[in-house]
């Protein structure tokens, strides 16, 4: 990428340096502290690192213009690495993941991983609390969770949730990049949610039979409620743990519900209350 060319989230700048003390400290204010790595050229290294953080959820995009090589302890993230240019690797517990332009990657909170970069490279990440991303999963199933929620490295490759998540951030951080906070609270909100339900739906996890298992379908006063709840504050956001515990069901249930007996999810519901108020 030409040097004055714009570049994913440039209006969220958090660091611009060749030090790469500089940036292990950047990395360390918004994720976890790494340990550098020594590899050969370091002089080279040209590192950009911007950031925008919505609520709950952080977008990133980070370049390295020559090699080089971080160890990072477990973090209270869980990330969704996408590369748009170069390769690297990814070294996370026992598995080891390519990065490449096509491919993205899936690192857990809690676990400790190296990354190598020996040449130029650039990706956007998506992050998301991993506590954060608890609460939304037991939202939509209405179960309690003990053991710590943990994504497998590896990718689904058809799994339509998946396939949309990698599609939709770079979207996503391209508005961004176009656009200045602050942000509508509902549309943040909303696009918080949208992202860690497609995180959930679409990686795999030690949780995800929760989320493929048969459940009860929402009764139709449960729905109705829903409803009422959302047309009484349909001009703020609304969040699927608000909705779940106004109508005692669990988030999968509603949803359900809603498609079969609306034809839409509760929020395109929200959508369409919000578009006849504004006579659309």
């Amino acid at each position: 990428m030409p040097v004055n060319a714009a570049r994913p989230l440039d209006n969220f700048p958090l660091i611009r340096s060749r030090k790469l003390e500089e940036l292990q400290e950047a990395f360390a204010r918004v994720y976890a502290e790494p340990v550098v790595m020594p590899t050969r050229n370091v002089g080279e290294l040209a590192a950009v690192f911007n950031n925008c953080r919505l609520r709950r959820i952080e977008l990133a995009y980070v370049g390295f213009s020559g090699p080089v090589a971080f160890d990072f302890p477990g973090a209270a993230f869980f990330s969704l690495l996408l590369p748009v240019r170069g390769t690297g690797g990814i070294l996370s517990g026992r598995t080891a993941s390519v990065l490449s332009v096509g491919s993205a990657a899936v690192l857990s909170a809690g676990i400790g991983h190296r990354s190598t970069y020996p040449g130029a490279y650039e990706n956007m990440v998506l992050r998301v609390s991993a506590r954060t991303l608890t609460e939304k999963l037991q939202a939509m199933t209405g179960a309690t969770i003990g053991e710590p929620l943990r994504m497998r490295p590896e990718l689904p490759p058809k799994e339509p949730a998946a396939q949309m998540l990698q599609l939709y951030v770079p979207r996503l951080i391209a508005t961004l990049s176009q656009s200045h906070p602050p942000f509508p609270d509902w549309w943040i909100e909303e696009t918080e949610q949208i992202l860690m339900l497609l995180f959930l739906r679409g990686h795999r996890h030690n949780y995800s039979y929760l989320l493929e298992a048969d459940v009860a379908d929402a009764a139709p006063w449960q729905v109705r409620r829903a409803e009422e709840y959302i047309a009484a504050n349909v001009q703020r956001a609304i969040t699927l743990e608000e909705l779940a515990e106004v109508t005692g069901v669990s988030g999968l249930s509603l949803f359900r519900a809603f498609k079969q007996s609306r034809g839409c999810s509760p929020l395109e519901f929200v959508k369409r209350l919000r578009a006849r108020g504004c006579g659309l």
